[in-house]
């Protein structure tokens, strides 16, 4: 006869290894959502990007189709979405004018779009053209 000690099945999952089983699954958890917050975070910077971009683009057209005398620097304006000047706006534009050193007849028009970055930063996006003056 066997004696009852012996006699014991060996069958299933130890608690060890079940506890090591869940480490690993929330270890893997944790790193599938971290890198998901970095992704949304990414997505968010680039629309941000492509309304600051399209803020500075429709401006520097209109600063392009202004008579000579009239292109001078502004102050920094708060705009909105869509350019339009809002004193709550989460975009700030300003216009830049400088004398092209290395051209008589033209100046540099700078425009500058501050807008909102992931994590509470800013970043500012620059566009820059030179624009025939005809002399005056």
């Amino acid at each position: 006869m066997i004696p009852a000690a012996r006699v014991r099945s060996e069958y299933g999952f130890g608690i060890v290894s079940v506890l090591v089983a869940i480490v690993l699954i929330a270890i893997g958890v944790v790193a599938l959502s971290s890198s998901s917050v970095f992704m949304v975070s990414l997505q968010t910077d680039a629309a941000e990007r492509s309304r600051a971009s399209a803020i500075g683009v429709a401006y520097m057209e209109r600063v392009k189709t202004r008579p000579p005398s009239e292109l001078v620097s502004e102050d920094p304006v708060r705009v909105d979405e869509t350019g339009t000047p809002d004193p709550d706006g989460a975009f700030v534009r300003q216009l830049i004018v400088k004398p092209e050193p290395d051209l008589n007849d033209a100046v540099r028009a700078t425009v500058e779009v501050v807008y909102p970055s992931g994590l509470g930063r800013t970043r500012t996006l620059e566009l820059v053209t030179v624009i025939f003056t005809g002399g005056s």
